[in-house]
């Protein structure tokens, strides 16, 4: 979505509600998806399996609070072309964090 966004900016457009529709289905599917991790880190002891597993919690916080904090923190911006190219980089940092996540939980020996 922040090369949807990019494509707003660039047409000219504020963003729209289809935007920030994607926006909260991907929120809600990193909330479900950090609910599930909690489970299987703390429910079924699977801490042990990960190399570094502060630094995947870590990337896993940050992932659920970057869109929401990104929307409280933009969301007053009047000028709707820097909304757009803010929301797209904060999109973009996502990914990088989402990828950085997988990373981290790469088990050593195990084939993923």
């Amino acid at each position: 979505i922040g090369i949807w966004a990019l494509f707003f900016r660039f047409r000219n457009r504020p963003l729209d509600a289809s935007w920030y529709g994607a926006a909260m289905i991907g929120e809600l599917l990193l909330v479900a998806q950090a609910l599930l991790g909690a489970y299987l880190f703390y429910g079924m002891g699977l801490s042990v399996a990960l190399a570094r597993p502060f630094m995947h919690l870590l990337y896993g916080v940050v992932a659920v609070i970057t869109i929401p904090a990104a929307q409280s923190y933009f969301g007053q911006l009047e000028d709707e072309k820097v909304k757009a190219v803010a929301m797209a980089v904060v999109c973009l940092f996502l990914w990088g964090i989402l990828l950085r996540a997988t990373q981290v939980a790469q088990y050593p020996g195990l084939p993923l």
